[in-house]
């Protein structure tokens, strides 16, 4: 037993670079530093393989994101445009009750149903109401009042 114990020591030391290799693909030191030469080497050979596809995964992140930044840039001038829109409408509104002139109470209805969407917008896009608010305020006395007499046209 002695004698064979003997030669493995000789082979281990006259053969110390395949005994390691044999040994590292095997043994893995575990709690202070993981080291698996397999999985190294084939996470090398994927990333050489994969390297033009990572690229072109990377350069089509880029564009997703430019594409992003430009529809919420394309989205807030739109809700920008729909504020002014409705803002225009609804002080036009005003102006033609300042003026005398008698409207439906469908008419207050898409009014008060605008102002609404205004709110939300306002809300979205973080900014504050104006004049807006005034004139909206005047709509609803007046149609407070037309609800009140029931003056509205037919």
């Amino acid at each position: 037993m002695d004698q064979t114990f003997d030669k493995i020591v000789d082979f281990v030391l006259n053969h110390w670079a395949i005994t390691a290799f044999l040994l590292t693909t095997v043994i893995q030191v575990t709690p202070i530093f993981k080291c698996n030469p397999w999985t190294a080497l084939f996470r090398w050979i994927g990333r050489l393989f994969s390297a033009e596809v990572m690229d072109e995964v990377k350069g089509l992140r880029d564009e997703v994101k430019g594409v992003k930044k430009e529809v919420e840039a394309q989205g807030t001038a739109i809700d920008r445009n729909e504020m002014d829109r409705i803002r225009w409408e609804v002080l036009d509104f005003a102006n033609s009750c300042r003026n005398g002139r008698m409207h439906t109470k469908s008419e207050f209805a898409h009014v008060i149903d605008l102002n609404s969407k205004y709110e939300a917008l306002l809300a979205k896009t973080g900014d504050e109401n104006g004049v807006f608010e005034a004139d909206y305020a005047y709509i609803r006395r007046i149609y407070d009042q037309c609800l009140k007499n029931n003056s509205f046209i037919a």
